[in-house]
């Protein structure tokens, strides 16, 4: 099981011996040193400091071995080769997870309406899906660690194909709360997860490059998804659509297939140790199928445990002032975004508009946002390159695009804001992964994701049934549109405190390692 330390401990062993000489500017003698490390550790029943610093002495002795082996590991990460079929590989899943995803308006928007659904009811469908679609992520690291890639993988791929295949039979919009909203939600959380999980680990100087491949394929489901389940829809109705896209998502299957441990591609290295069961910088167990076979297997109680235990540890990452605002953040961004587009079809139709114009809306955003993904990731490699500044302008272009939306009412012009919506949603979602691994390290991404995906998780039970009622109350669409605005520009606001956040973050986890020794 993977360790999670505590953020404060961390940044005290990130911080190094350099920075804090420059923060007390003065040297630190070895008594200092010593002092510093039993306060830390503390000391044990029966041991005098003599021991506890014996003791602390060895630890570091391991931990500078451990951190050589850990350099090594990474300067053997493919960046490239098999990592370029990985990223194949999850570009394909994710857009097979956004037809049903991203594309829920134009999937449903047609048999809701036939069944006279209201706004509130129709906001809970695809909430609920998002709820359970980011509750996934918290115990997906556990999981991986237990089971592996592939195989969480192709239990979610079956999971989605008949979670699509059975709401092709629904005849009332409260079933598609299991079918849709229940079995389609984990099974697209398990997918999407995985997929943004994956690729950073087998890249290092490349990784921003990866990263805005699988980032432009994610939202490739509203590009070729919308016209092509109007296409379906026009040819057999809403059962047959249904029933077609439920053989498509299964292809998710195909992606599944290339998600290799990253350790059967590391670059040779002159001696090769000795066969071991070790861990790899994707949380995996190396030679898993060895260690089942070498202990016995955990019983079902053990396994649920141990998952928990572990998800648990991985929630501390929101000790970290840094981690509260990235998860906060994109919890107002995801659930606006996503809330505004689900409204879309059901907005223009009550307009006047037809769902063909809708589709062509989304696919013109879809078109816009992959092009922007690509191309801010690709940059996100250089030096000059502001992740903040990026993020927050990226809030900033879809807050004033909704804002727009709902002015206009030719069809040129909301295709244009669609378009410039879709490059905001783009620059956001094409570093919503390397912002993460650039605050918070490589190493406590996969934890900082979860806890993410729990934050997003909970404001689809508030934000986008909010902006249903307030739809119902006022009888207008272009309300509920002004308030999930609202929402996404105070994702904004938060972000000019990221600064004070790193501070914050150094200045506590120093404080921490100096502090006196607590009983």
């Amino acid at each position: 099981m993977m360790e999670t330390t505590d953020n404060d401990t961390e940044t005290c062993i990130n911080t190094g011996t350099e920075e804090e000489l420059s923060l007390v500017n003065r040297p630190i003698t070895t008594q200092e040193t010593n002092d510093v490390i039993c306060q830390i550790s503390g000391v044990k029943d029966g041991e005098d400091e003599d021991d506890c610093i014996r003791r602390n002495s060895s630890q570091r002795v391991s931990q500078s071995i451990s951190d050589e082996n850990k350099t090594d590991e990474e300067d053997r990460i493919p960046d490239g080769g098999w990592g370029w079929i990985v990223v194949f590989g999850a570009s394909l899943v994710l857009v097979l997870v956004d037809v049903i995803g991203q594309c829920f308006g134009i999937v449903f928007s047609t048999f809701l309406l036939d069944l006279g659904t209201s706004s509130v009811m129709t906001a809970w469908i695809f909430n609920m899906f998002g709820f359970l679609w980011c509750l996934t992520g918290p115990p997906l690291s556990p999981l991986i660690k237990e089971f592996g890639w592939r195989r969480v993988t192709f239990v979610a791929s079956f999971l989605l194909a008949g979670s699509t295949i059975s709401s092709a039979f629904v005849t009332s919009a409260w079933v598609l709360f299991f079918t849709y909203s229940a079995l389609g939600g984990i099974a697209c959380g398990l997918l999407s997860n995985i997929s943004y999980m994956i690729v950073p680990h087998y890249f290092t100087t490349r990784r921003g490059l990866a990263s805005g491949i699988i980032m432009m394929w994610d939202c490739g489901g509203q590009l070729l998804g919308s016209p092509l389940v109007k296409l379906l829809q026009d040819e057999y109705t809403y059962k047959g659509a249904t029933l077609i896209l439920g053989g498509v998502v299964l292809n998710c299957c195909v992606g599944a297939a290339v998600f290799h441990p990253v350790e059967w591609h590391l670059k040779p290295k002159g001696v090769l140790a000795e066969p071991t069961v070790a861990r790899s910088a994707s949380g995996a167990l190396e030679g898993g199928l060895a260690r089942r076979s070498n202990s016995p297997r955990p019983t079902t109680r053990t396994l649920v445990r141990r998952i928990a235990q572990s998800t648990l540890e991985d929630l501390r990452i929101l000790s970290s002032a840094r981690a509260a605002i990235i998860a906060v953040g994109a919890t107002v961004i995801f659930n606006g975004y996503l809330n505004f587009l689900a409204f879309v079809p059901f907005a223009m139709q009550e307009a006047g508009h037809s769902l063909g114009d809708a589709a062509a809306c989304v696919s013109v955003s879809a078109v816009c946002n992959m092009l922007t993904r690509i191309t801010v990731a690709s940059l996100s490699d250089t030096k000059m390159f502001s992740f903040r500044v990026c993020y927050m302008l990226g809030g900033l272009t879809i807050t004033a695009s909704m804002l727009t939306f709902t002015l206009l009412t030719d069809m040129v012009w909301i295709r244009v804001t669609m378009g410039v919506w879709g490059c905001g949603v783009g620059a956001f979602m094409s570093i919503f992964n390397l912002v993460m691994v650039h605050y918070m390290g490589l190493d406590r991404f996969m934890p900082m994701l979860g806890a993410t995906m729990l934050f997003i998780a909970s404001g689809y039970l508030t934000i986008g049934p909010l902006a249903g009622y307030i739809r119902d109350t006022t009888g207008s669409y272009n309300v509920a549109i002004w308030m999930l605005a609202a929402t996404v520009f105070s994702s904004c606001l938060l972000w000019l405190f990221m600064p004070a956040a790193e501070i914050y973050d150094s200045t506590r986890g120093l404080q921490k390692c100096r502090g006196k020794r607590t009983v």
